[in-house]
């Protein structure tokens, strides 16, 4: 039962990752190349809420791998299971609640005279952008569908794990660390690409056009 639900889990939790690194990838060469105050307003606003998905992602499971020992364990994985409970399910909804924002903006955003761009290195940009928020957060809505499954999943295998507890400790430890290891890795990944793309962002008491 564990092994299954393992690799769906790890599987889930590495397509994540990697649509935060071509969020991170594309944002790079579009605040590379476009300096407007104009532009880099409206388009920090549109990357708003698609960032408000990650962080909320990243926030419900850094108490999880943040366990890294048979000590750690012991003492807060009865309380961070009981944490993750009672709140993944409110964590479910924070993506398609962005992804409906984000659809709002991205209506009006790519009108915008620089999305029409025919310089090659901003077009290819600009079209991947257009293929992240079609296929991942608009139309086909994978990532919420993605993050949906995953926090499902990891339910079921903590409340297996909170089953071993009971009976044999190092064992649901064990388990535990096997599946929570690869989390932790990816988790990684996606908080080393969101600091890259909050680096070029406006600071939030401080709007670019006020400073031009």
């Amino acid at each position: 039962m564990f092994m299954g639900n393992e690799f769906k889990l790890l599987k889930s939790m590495a397509t994540i990752a990697a649509t935060a690194s071509e969020l991170a990838a594309v944002n790079t060469l579009i605040t590379g190349e476009i300096g407007s105050a104009d532009f880099l307003e409206e388009y920090d606003s549109l990357l708003a809420d698609i960032l408000n998905t990650y962080h909320g992602f990243e926030n419900i499971l850094r108490p999880l791998t943040a366990i890294r020992s048979a000590e750690d364990f012991e003492e807060h994985f009865s309380a961070r299971f009981q944490f993750y409970g009672d709140n993944y399910q409110s964590a479910l909804s924070e993506p398609r609640i962005n992804a409906e924002f984000t659809f709002e903006k991205y209506l009006q955003f790519r009108k915008r005279r620089e999305v029409k761009t025919s310089y090659p290195l901003l077009k290819n940009a600009f079209s991947r952008l257009h293929e992240y928020i079609d296929k991942w957060i608009d139309n086909d809505i994978w990532l919420a569908m993605t993050i949906d499954s995953l926090l499902k999943t990891l339910f079921r295998l903590l409340g297996e794990v909170n089953a071993v507890c009971a009976r044999d400790p190092e064992e649901a430890f064990a388990v535990y660390n096997a599946f929570v290891a690869g989390l932790s890795s990816y988790l990684d990944l996606i908080h080393q690409a969101l600091e890259q793309i909050e680096a070029t962002r406006l600071p939030v008491d401080q709007p670019l056009s006020m400073t031009l």
